[in-house]
This record gives C-alpha cells, sequence and structure tokens, in this order.
C-alpha cells in the first residue's frame, strides 16, 4: 500500500463525516430558527387574545355596574 492509497483510504471517510456534521449543524439551525419564528407567532397570538379577554371583561364590568346602579335606583324608589 504506497501513501496515496493510504490518504485516500482515511481521507474520504473524513471527510464524509465532516460533511456530515456540517450538513447536520445547518438542518439544526434552520430548525432552531423555525421553532423561534413559531414561538414569536405564538406569542403574538397568545397576546392577541389576552386583549380580547381583557375588553371583554371591562364589558361585563361596566355592565354589572350599570346593572348594579339600575338596582340601586329602582330600591330607593320604593
Amino acid at each position: 500500500m504506497n501513501n496515496l492509497q493510504l490518504y485516500i483510504a482515511v481521507g474520504l471517510p473524513t471527510i464524509a463525516v465532516l460533511t456530515s456534521l456540517v450538513i447536520s449543524l445547518v438542518q439544526i439551525s434552520a430548525l432552531r430558527e423555525d421553532m423561534r419564528l413559531q414561538n414569536s407567532a405564538l406569542r403574538e397570538d397568545m397576546r392577541a387574545q389576552i386583549a380580547s379577554i381583557r375588553e371583554d371583561l371591562r364589558e361585563m364590568r361596566s355592565d354589572i355596574k350599570l346593572l348594579t346602579g339600575k338596582v340601586y335606583e329602582l330600591m330607593g324608589q320604593k
């Protein structure tokens, strides 16, 4: 076995492993970015839903205040 055969026997598998590692790192990086985007989209959706719930609660509170005010008026008339 001469030196060229030894270099090929050792070098080709090494290059294949390194290439595989680099490709895996790129895929992991892309997956992380996708997860970050989905996470931020979910957070925005949750914020919008919470704002909607808060608005509904404000409306309910104002309705309750109006209702109790009407009850007090009716009690005062008797």
